[in-house]
């Protein structure tokens, strides 16, 4: 993919192309396949393992992966089997083709409904300052209000979660009324989708169907989508009590979502991939990386993606595996390690692009300076200004044999 040489080492192009080493990614898919397993209740991480030898259970090496994750063992997880949703005792209302039409005759259903009717705003919020809910409940056409409430939850918490977790604490208020007309407005159209949908996967999806169910069982209930940031009176005041819960010191419990599960298992396995390039990271590529590795590779990434000539070249000069005479000798393709240039020294790529007298003026005109560093080359020059120079000079040319055949 890269064309590099086969002896360049796999290290250093998982670095290039920011792929995790193979045996990392898969104890971090066999962790998140775990993790899914146990929230469906088919396995369980906590089973002391009887050992053999150094032979270990599954379970503990997925355990011992775990252990850091700062993941509760015997916590809720919001992933569940598949379960049905059917009976449902209230109505579902979601905007229609013409969402503009709809949202132009919110105001006026609101202004109309019936001063008897109960109404319900909820909204989730979720950001810096974490993770939040809140509702307000109001009768005779908003001109009265029943309750409002925050609520803080976990800062794992998806804003899907703090959206379903508003209309079920705000179920949980009314469940003491019967016979009544409720409607409960919110802007979440993902939430309102997944409470009628005909099943679920989510805990808190299958609560919040479970307590809307119960408040429809003896009430009139409506659930309805109402546009966000319009200047809705009573969206506008869920939107505000739902970011004032962010900073509540009374948190609510909630289910731990997948998701949440899935990034920290990626963050540790970048973590440890990290680890491994600072401890056996190849010498040659981290002084050609040197303190901006992020801002080259990004620069690779980009601007030599689509010509694979070029990113070839910025491929060996960085990894040093390359057709110059010294890695050339190395491997014993070369009966000599000498710049064929200047015969003056090693013909390295520390040599060739910074020090070979034979092209510093070719060199000034490139990186403005005759004699270089390579630390200084990479740090201070775009890659394809790099690239350029060295495909100037005609230098850099992988003997046939080694050009295409058992490429890493």
């Amino acid at each position: 993919m890269s064309g590099a040489m086969p002896s360049t080492p796999f290290l250093a192009l998982n670095h290039l192309t920011d792929t995790p080493d193979t045996i990392l990614f898969l104890r971090g898919e066999a962790a998140k396949g775990a993790a899914r397993l146990q929230a469906y209740g088919s396995l369980t991480l906590e089973t002391i393992a009887h050992r053999k030898g150094t032979i270990k259970n599954h379970t503990t090496i997925n355990k011992q992966f775990m252990e850091d994750l700062n993941i509760p063992p015997r916590a809720t997880r919001d992933l569940t089997a598949p379960t049905m949703m059917l009976g449902r005792h209230f109505t579902v209302t979601t905007p229609g083709t013409n969402n503009t039409e709809y949202r132009t005759a919110l105001q006026h259903t609101i202004d109309n409904i019936t001063s008897e009717t109960i109404t319900c705003y909820t909204d989730g919020s979720l950001s810096d300052s974490g993770s939040g809910a809140g509702y307000i409940i109001t009768t005779d056409n908003n001109n009265t209000t029943l309750e409002e409430r925050s609520f803080k939850l976990p800062d794992y918490c998806t804003v899907y979660q703090t959206e379903l977790t508003a209309i079920i604490e705000a179920c949980k208020y009314l469940s003491s009324y019967t016979n009544s007309h409720i409607i409960i407005w919110s802007d979440s159209l993902s939430s309102i989708q997944a409470i009628s949908s005909l099943s679920t996967r989510s805990r808190t999806t299958r609560d919040c169907y479970d307590t809307l169910n119960a408040l429809g069982s003896n009430n009139t209930l409506e659930i309805r989508w109402i546009a966000a940031h319009i200047g809705l009176w009573g969206n506008e005041k869920a939107d505000e009590l739902a970011k004032l819960g962010t900073t509540s010191e009374h948190v609510l419990k909630c289910p731990i979502p997948q998701s949440y599960i899935k990034r920290q298992i990626n963050n540790k396995v970048h973590r440890l991939n990290q680890d491994i390039w600072l401890t056996d990271g190849p010498r040659h590529t981290k002084l050609t990386l040197g303190q901006k590795h992020t801002k080259i590779i990004n620069n690779i990434n980009t601007s030599l993606i689509n010509n694979r000539q070029d990113y070839r070249t910025a491929v060996h000069l960085i990894t040093g595996h390359c057709g110059l005479n010294k890695h050339l000798h190395t491997i014993r393709k070369s009966s000599t390690s000498a710049c064929p240039m200047c015969g003056d020294g090693e013909e390295t790529v520390s040599h060739f692009l910074g020090q070979c007298p034979a092209i510093a003026q070719l060199r000034g005109q490139y990186f403005r300076d005759y004699y270089l560093s390579v630390n200084d080359i990479f740090d201070n020059h775009h890659i394809t200004t790099i690239v350029n120079f060295t495909n100037r000079t005609k230098r850099l040319i992988v003997p046939e044999e080694l050009d295409q055949t058992g490429v890493t």
